[in-house]
């Protein structure tokens, strides 16, 4: 029997959910006002940060509940959520850059590249918005 943290994932998962509502908001607002606005540029940076934990942490959590291969980096979580049919390839190519932007929010925070930013999240939102549900189903199939 698997060992799977289904209430901290849906924790998370509710938490990530409320960052997108963010990140959408703050996408409707176009690219020149959000990046005009040194509180939105911040506001976009913290939402989509912790949107990445979100995705490492579910990702770590169901690697180690079902005891999937260990990571070697964070791309890498994404890598093994593709190969257990997690999340599509399509998807994983997206939630790779995704993850890869972590760099820029942790390490290089001092310098974040804001357009870059803003593209991204304009086109990752609605594949993060389906990870939720494809997290939901994935453990669907294997707990019950």
């Amino acid at each position: 029997m698997y060992d799977v943290n289904t209430k901290r994932i849906d924790q998370v998962l509710a938490y990530m959910s409320r960052m997108l509502d963010l990140l959408d908001k703050l996408r409707a607002r176009g690219a020149e006002a959000v990046l005009d606005d040194e509180v939105a540029v911040a506001a976009m940076e913290r939402a989509l940060h912790l949107s990445i934990e979100g995705i490492v942490d579910v990702g770590n959590a169901l690697i180690d509940g079902f005891i999937m291969r260990d990571p070697g980096s964070y791309s890498d979580i994404v890598e093994i959520l593709r190969d257990e049919q997690v999340v599509t390839d399509e998807q994983a190519a997206i939630l790779t850059r995704v993850v890869e932007f972590r760099k820029h929010l942790v390490i290089d925070y001092t310098n974040v590249p804001a357009k870059e930013m803003f593209a991204l999240v304009n086109e990752s939102v609605d594949t993060m918005r389906q990870f939720d549900p494809h997290v939901r189903a994935f453990l669907e199939k294997e707990l019950f």
